[in-house]
């Protein structure tokens, strides 16, 4: 028997958490729903052989950057298949 796959996480490394917790709370509110979203639809995405939202940084699929649609929030991530996660590297927002 083989245990069920989890689902994908998000983790922000400690300079990306530190600017959202410096973002106003509705923003910050935002962007924590927008990064559990990242988790559904890009681990969904991934699972279903497609690629994860945003824009590929280099060649092998790995780097990304996105948006939070709507607001002046850009991010990179990279994707960790190997253990199903998200890692944001870099936020940048304007106040």
């Amino acid at each position: 028997m083989t245990a069920p796959r989890r689902g994908w996480t998000v983790f922000c490394t400690e300079d990306a958490a530190g600017e959202i917790e410096a973002m106003p709370t509705p923003l910050h509110d935002t962007v924590v729903e927008h990064f559990k979203d990242l988790a559904r639809r890009g681990g969904a995405a991934i699972d279903g052989g497609r690629p994860p939202p945003g824009h590929s940084m280099d060649g092998d699929a790995v780097a990304y950057s996105a948006t939070v649609p709507g607001h002046p929030v850009i991010y990179e991530y990279v994707v960790l298949d190997d253990i199903r996660e998200f890692r944001i590297t870099t936020i940048a927002w304007l106040p």
